[in-house]
């Protein structure tokens, strides 16, 4: 699917079953704001907002940047049968650090060998 973002935004909340004002709550934008980029006044979202889109929704976040490829994402699939998905991707950024550190910790008591990613400074 090419078309727009914003029809591919439209097409994305279609396929997850989400509505625009949970979008919106989610980016902390006014369902307008939303509305806009489906429409087409506004050509596309912030890159963080992308970002946050991307996650909340579970898509590939180049798919809707470009139209390339598909909007399923190829990573791993998820790997915890106990954890809903949908609950993690509505987690905002604190919640989701807080969720990661917890993993780390407890694989680590636990021997795993998981790598970890340092993040790079931005300022």
């Amino acid at each position: 699917m090419k078309g727009t973002y914003g029809a591919r935004l439209k097409y994305a909340l279609a396929l997850r079953g989400r509505s625009r004002k949970e979008l919106a709550e989610f980016l902390g934008i006014s369902v307008q704001a939303v509305g806009q980029v489906i429409n087409g006044p506004t050509v596309a979202l912030t890159a963080e907002n992308h970002e946050k889109a991307v996650r909340l929704l579970g898509i590939d976040g180049y798919w809707l940047a470009t139209g390339i490829g598909d909007a399923e994402p190829k990573a791993l699939a998820w790997p915890f049968k106990r954890i809903d998905l949908k609950k993690v991707q509505a987690l905002n950024d604190e919640q989701l650090a807080a969720v990661e550190t917890s993993v780390i910790i407890y694989a680590e008591r636990q021997g795993a060998d998981i790598s970890i990613k340092t993040m790079a400074s931005t300022a």
